[in-house]
């Protein structure tokens, strides 16, 4: 008997497919023996077919086929739930018995995975394998789902998850409706693959129109209420800020010399005060539309950011000149070479992105010299456009940017001042978007509308400033 944990545990909850169980199983060695090793969990979750005895007779003297019985019928989602407690695999993937979800792709999944940064791969939803009606509503509902939760907007039940992720997962155990939502909410970095699904043959759906609109209610009404409660951790909700920026790239994060973007550097550099040779870390740095023009300004500037990603499209960007240099890691746990080096920490339009600003400003305050800047430029939660572009724009969602309603001056000096920062205030500038920002009449007009009192309050950009202590503390 092998005793050893396999590869992949291929987790199917079963409940009337009596029709297709024997070819599922064989498709499943058929597409796995010459890739990894496997386990085969059958949940059989109470069928009324007789699929329960079909698991019996498949998993007699074949130790690749685990059976599980479920005493009463939990659905779909609560039979997942179960079968991944008993799954033994390093990864494990969810598919449905009905053959939709075609086993010949799990070792595209799977090659997904292995080429790492990833804790969960969707097979992601591709053809017409069923009625015009439940397309366009399934569509609907998986990109709802995606807005609350940073997921793939294609990806259904058919994904492939790391230990990691599972365990993520069924830690969130509960009335939770859907395991996709319980996904999403664990934090998790995922990707999509697309695949073509099959049209339903032999057996019929056991959802109807009225239970799919109730499962979809239920599992968004719960994706809306667990989504902060799943992410206490700063790693986290990280995961999630990575799987936001880097699942698909963001034009608005490409460095590019403009006006618009020359104003928000000249007034972190003038209201700082920052020399040129000035030692600076730029925080979520991202792609580096200001790590570079800091540079070629003469700063010597360094990044820092969560994600691999993004920091090598920025090296792309500095066109192999390699003067910046950049580091990964939490500005909530600097590293310890970059403790005291700097003579000012800043950051444009990360702060909101950040799950614990007093845990961040204590990293950032290790990281200043003493008597050193902490600087941000963020966006104002009192203008309204800001809700406007989270509503209608495909590349942002209330999930990813929606901590700039935190970005309240009280709330954002009072987290300096509790990491033992000096606040120096906050001043607001900006009226016009870019494309008249952008002209010469435009920046002029936008200096001039800046000065009425009567919608100071409501500018769209921020800088909040703060000083680092003389003394070693």
């Amino acid at each position: 008997m092998n005793t050893s944990a396999p590869h992949l545990s291929v987790v199917v909850p079963v409940y009337r497919n009596r029709q297709t169980l024997a070819a599922l199983a064989a498709r499943v060695r058929s597409a796995l023996t010459p890739v990894c090793s496997f386990e085969l969990v059958l949940v059989d979750d109470a069928c009324p077919d007789g699929s329960g005895a079909l698991i019996d007779h498949l998993s007699e003297g074949d130790e690749a086929i685990v059976a599980l019985h479920l005493p009463a019928n939990r659905g779909q989602h609560g039979a997942v739930l179960a079968g991944l407690e008993v799954a033994a695999g390093s990864w494990c993937v969810i598919m449905d018995a009905d053959l939709q979800d075609p086993p010949e792709v799990l070792p595209v999944l799977l090659g997904r995975a292995a080429a790492g940064d990833v804790d969960a791969v969707f097979a992601g939803r591709a053809g017409r394998y069923e009625s015009s009606w439940r397309l366009l509503t399934g569509r609907a509902y998986r990109r709802l789902l995606s807005r609350l939760l940073s997921l793939p907007r294609d990806g259904g039940l058919f994904v492939l998850l790391s230990r990691d992720a599972v365990q993520r997962v069924l830690a969130l155990r509960g009335p939770a409706p859907s395991v996709v939502a319980m996904i999403g909410c664990a934090g998790v970095r995922a990707v999509s693959v697309p695949v073509e699904r099959a049209p339903r043959t032999s057996t019929e759906s056991t959802y109807t129109e009225v239970m799919r609109l109730a499962a979809a209610f239920r599992a968004l009404r719960w994706a809306w209420s667990c989504r902060r409660r799943a992410l206490p951790a700063q790693s986290g909700h990280n995961r999630v800020q990575r799987a936001y920026f880097e699942d698909r790239p963001k034009p608005r994060m490409v460095p590019v010399d403009t006006p618009y973007l020359r104003r928000h550097v000249d007034q972190l550099i003038a209201r700082v005060g920052l020399e040129p040779g000035a030692r600076v870390l730029d925080v979520g740095c991202g792609m580096g539309r200001y790590t570079i023009p800091l540079a070629d300004r003469g700063f010597a500037v360094e990044g820092l950011d969560i994600s691999p990603v993004l920091l090598d499209a920025l090296r792309g960007f500095d066109g192999g000149r390699d003067r910046i240099a950049l580091h990964v890691a939490d500005v909530a746990d600097p590293p310890e070479e970059l403790k005291r080096r700097f003579d000012a920490v800043i950051g444009f339009f990360a702060l909101h992105h950040v799950h614990d600003l007093e845990a961040c400003f204590r990293g950032m305050r290790q990281l200043v010299k003493p008597g050193g800047s902490v600087a941000f430029l963020e966006p104002n939660p009192l203008n309204p456009l800001y809700y406007i572009q989270m509503a209608v724009m495909p590349g942002m969602s209330w999930e990813g940017d929606g901590g700039i309603i935190r970005m309240r001056p009280r709330r954002v000096l009072g987290a300096m001042r509790t990491a033992g920062l000096t606040p120096e205030g906050v001043s607001r500038f900006g009226f016009l978007p870019p494309f008249a920002a952008n002209t010469r009449v435009g920046a002029a007009a936008e200096r001039s509308l800046e000065r009425v009192r009567l919608w100071q309050a409501a500018l769209p950009f921020q800088l909040f400033v703060a000083r680092a202590p003389n003394g070693p503390g």
